[in-house]
């Protein structure tokens, strides 16, 4: 259904054009997250985990850890403003590297929740540190610590981020810029615990 959804304009046809208006329905319908500069984390997806997400050891499969992440990068970009009639304009955020540790298991039905940390970045450069959550008991499940570029996609480069994303976004960096580095950021893989 995905593929078929992807045609012009992110609209295809049959189901993949019932699915592209399902999620247009969602994102313009979802509650609209506050934006309030704080030295708190900011707690971007709740989810609970379905049976399809569950593999044959019977905990959540590894690509869908990578998945809560990017649905709380997308949560993060609606929050400052990068939504899709900023993507429609011609301006986006590219993911350009990203790195996942997986440290305990997720079973069926399990709510989890994910937090993110800004690393000191420039608005052009964010610097994200994520964490996946299980709400029982908070146990930490995984981290994902990543770097994405604001683009222009007519000009196909880096460029700095209109001033309405860094009105919103400014804030947050100046906010969290004074909490400590978090556990495992800037760890690549196979590294040592530090």
């Amino acid at each position: 259904m995905h593929a078929l959804k992807a045609g012009d304009e992110g609209r295809g046809w049959g189901a993949g054009k019932l699915l592209a208006d399902f999620e247009s329905h969602l994102r313009k319908t979802a509650p609209k997250r506050e934006v309030s500069p704080s030295q708190h984390l900011l707690t971007l997806l709740e989810v609970t985990v379905p049976a399809a997400w569950i593999d044959y050891n019977g905990h959540m499969t590894e690509y869908r850890y990578t998945q809560c992440f990017a649905d709380a990068c997308d949560a993060l970009l609606l929050l400052i403003g990068a939504d899709a009639d900023y993507v429609k304009a011609g301006h986006s955020y590219y993911t350009v590297e990203s790195h996942v540790r997986l440290l305990g298991e997720a079973k069926l039905g399990d709510a989890l929740y994910v937090e993110a940390q800004l690393l000191p970045s420039d608005g052009k450069k964010v610097h994200a540190f994520m964490s996946l959550h299980r709400a029982s008991d908070g146990r930490l499940l995984s981290t994902y610590e990543n770097l994405m570029l604001h683009v222009s996609s007519s000009e196909g480069r880096s460029v700095a981020p209109l001033p309405k994303i860094m009105a919103t976004l400014q804030p947050l960096l100046d906010a969290h810029a004074n909490l400590p580095s978090p556990d495992g950021a800037g760890r690549s893989v196979g590294a040592g615990k530090r």
